[in-house]
């Protein structure tokens, strides 16, 4: 695994391209993949608390305040499972602040992923939410493409494992060192 790199790949692409490495074929690899995600979902649910899971200082708060909107939806988009992202998102209770969601089970690569998470509130909410008006947050160069690919507004956090610097090159559309400014970070999406 450490000849992987994981940054900016969805769940299913690094399963595929770790089995890949390991010499598995497409067909072993689509045999396979089930009963590994249940298995990974298993070790991760089981072990997660045995494990320092860092939450930024600022997050909470946030979704606290967005969540309270009545003008904002807030959903998740990332390139994990959607089991696997509950289970890490449990790890602190934040489950509840996201009632939708766009993960690496619905498209093979995260710029597909907007798209996903567009639908999902059209479905839910009757809206037809333009990506002008779709702020991407995340930590590393591949969310800041993401949000570009989409046409939607990215917001750069320097929390990740990339530097503020390699985020910078990336031209975020607004760029935070962490998210400790709740009102500077809120104000952003109330203009």
């Amino acid at each position: 695994m450490d000849k992987l790199d994981f940054q900016g790949k969805t769940d299913p692409l690094i399963l595929q391209e770790s089995l890949e490495m390991m010499g598995f074929s497409q067909n072993d690899i689509a045999e396979k993949t089930e009963s590994l995600k249940d298995r990974y979902f298993h070790h991760l649910a089981n072990n997660i608390h045995k494990f320092e899971v860092i939450l930024f200082p600022g997050i909470k708060e946030i979704l606290e305040k967005l969540s309270a909107k009545k003008n904002i939806f807030l959903g998740l988009l990332t390139g994990n499972f959607s089991k696997s992202a509950r289970i890490k998102l449990d790890s602190h209770n934040l489950n509840h602040y996201f009632d939708f969601g766009a993960f690496g089970d619905d498209a093979p690569v995260r710029n597909l992923l907007p798209q996903v998470a567009r639908k999902r509130v059209a479905e839910k909410y009757r809206e037809d939410v333009d990506f002008s008006r779709t702020y991407i947050i995340g930590d590393t160069i591949y969310d800041v493409r993401c949000a570009r690919y989409a046409g939607a507004v990215s917001i750069a956090v320097g929390t990740g494992w990339g530097s503020a610097d390699q985020l910078l090159e990336e031209k975020p559309d607004y760029f935070f060192e962490d998210l400790k400014d709740i009102n500077q970070f809120i104000n952003i999406l109330e203009d």
